[in-house]
């Protein structure tokens, strides 16, 4: 999720529903004793034995000790509960790795509604062959892709996958093969046993990518662009999958540009989708010194990058210099925008979201003029808005979280459609909270809040709803250990709270 959509989140949800207030003067009335266990003992011991145990299973795929990550793989699959939604993130790794059976096993856990149902889809279009892998051979070519990914033996391991009996003829086993000699940089092989894959199985966007990279590689651009135009005509729900398919275009623009700059814009645009932004900023700072021309766009995807990593002066300064240069850059108009938002100089705001519409088809400047129309007060102009993008884009997330604003009364229905298009957003998993609470469904409230610990277990608001749900529940001193948690990890409440101790009484 951006992270210009996190700070207003959680005051959205807030404002959404009516709960009980616990506030920094009921803390100070409280007896500090002496410290004790924290309030979710049995979600620390679970957090932790899943992060472990993946952990483990990681390191084993990685070092191809094959056989030891499919039993913790599996032991996790077994433990998991219908309610842990975030271990569809798991699921997305081990349809990467080949284990599609422990996959499916954990899909068939979860229950099919709006949470997991986009996820299930996008996993088995970009993943899945045309037909499961037998359960005698899932080990053995998870092994193969182990060591072509991760050992350097891809030659041996290409060779052994042509000449095996084990495994039967299958669009995945010619993927792998296509992979191996890919890796070992034997084109033309890889390009032929990638087209076998696909002649089986030509939904499956993994293979697809894999193709688009070789037909780069092999300096065949016109045909590398007509796999990633097919690629992106493929409709992903999901925040991820839609990550993953803007990851390879960039590869594939960098490969297939033509000018060192725009290689290296396109190289770290790639980088920074890989998280990876402190690479992509010295790639960019070695770029400006190469050709002016594309100076405007260097300067406006650094502006993007330092604004995102949350450095907005940095970010500022750079997309300036490229809006200077070029009125007509899209990403320096949007960065200058979201920036001016953020520090409320909103009619500057609504002059550069304006501009920005007229230079993309995207849903993000109309959501922001939107926003900015709420924000300047003209609430039935800002309505109308959102009322007719909701119809059009019903799926864009920050469109979604932004609409709470002026709908909230469909909290219920927004939130939950957000979790199922990025299931790693916290803080809609919080707001989920509140709404449970709001419903007295406190036992749903706990499930919500389970996923959010998972995804951070230092997050201070986790800690002042799960103090709501124990409170609500009896659990007076546990409610009251979570909320001391939750002031010291919250500046506003930590002045009334003694740093010495974490855990009060009445």
């Amino acid at each position: 999720m951006n992270k210009k959509i996190f700070s207003k989140l959680l005051i959205t949800t807030l404002l959404l529903t009516s709960v009980p207030v616990v506030n920094a003067e009921e803390v100070k009335q409280l007896k500090v004793k002496a410290e004790t266990n924290v309030a979710n003992m049995d979600m620390v011991i679970k957090d932790n034995f899943v992060k472990s145990k993946y952990a483990s299973a990681e390191n084993r795929f990685a070092q191809n000790n094959i056989k030891a990550a499919y039993d913790d793989f599996n032991d996790l699959v077994q433990r998991a509960s219908h309610d842990d939604y975030v271990f569809l993130v798991y699921g997305m790794k081990m349809a990467e790795y080949g284990f599609f059976d422990l996959t499916e096993a954990l899909i068939n856990k979860l229950d099919s509604n709006v949470f997991t149902a986009s996820y299930v889809k996008d996993i088995k279009k970009y993943y899945y062959p045309s037909a499961m892998v037998k359960p005698k051979d899932i080990v053995y070519l998870a092994d193969a892709y182990s060591n072509i990914m991760y050992n350097n033996m891809a030659i041996e391991t290409t060779s052994e996958l042509l000449n095996s009996n084990q495994v039967g003829e299958s669009d995945y086993k010619n993927y792998l093969i296509a992979l191996g000699y890919y890796k070992s940089n034997n084109l033309q092989q890889a390009l032929k046993y990638v087209n076998n894959a696909i002649i089986e199985n030509d939904t499956n966007i993994n293979y697809q990518s894999l193709k688009a990279k070789i037909l780069a590689d092999l300096n065949k651009p016109k045909q590398a662009l007509k796999v990633l135009d097919k690629i992106k005509k493929t409709e992903f729900l999901t925040v991820d999958f839609q990550n993953r398919v803007k990851s390879v275009e960039e590869y594939i623009l960098y490969k297939t540009s033509k000018e060192e700059p725009l290689k290296d814009y396109h190289l770290a645009y790639y980088y920074h989708l890989q998280n990876k932004s402190l690479l992509a900023t010295k790639v960019l700072q070695t770029a400006i010194l190469q050709a002016k021309q594309y100076s405007p766009m260097i300067f406006s995807l650094l502006g993007k990058i330092y604004y995102e990593n949350n450095e907005p002066l940095k970010a500022e300064e750079f997309a300036s210099r490229a809006y200077r240069e070029d009125k007509n850059n899209y990403v320096a108009v949007i960065t200058l925008a979201d920036i001016s938002y953020d520090n409320r100089k909103f009619e500057e705001a609504l002059k550069y979201y304006k501009r920005a519409q007229k230079l993309t088809r995207d849903a993000e400047p109309d959501v922001g003029v939107a926003k900015t129309y709420l924000a300047l007060e003209k609430d039935k102009k800002s309505q109308k808005m959102y009322e007719k993008l909701l119809k059009k884009h019903n799926s864009n997330e920050e469109l979604l979280v932004e609409s709470l604003q002026v709908f909230p009364q469909k909290a219920d229905y927004y939130l939950p459609k957000v979790a199922s298009i990025d299931i790693s957003n916290n803080d809609i998993w919080l707001g989920l909270a509140n709404l449970a609470i709001r419903d007295k469904n406190f036992n749903m409230a706990a499930t919500y809040l389970n996923n959010s610990y998972y995804i951070d277990a230092n997050n201070f608001k986790y800690y002042y709803y799960l103090s709501l749900v124990l409170r609500a529940k009896g659990d007076v001193e546990l409610a009251n250990q979570s909320l001391i948690r939750c002031s010291r990890l919250n500046s506003d409440y930590s002045a009334d709270v003694n740093p010495g101790h974490s855990v009060y009484e009445e």
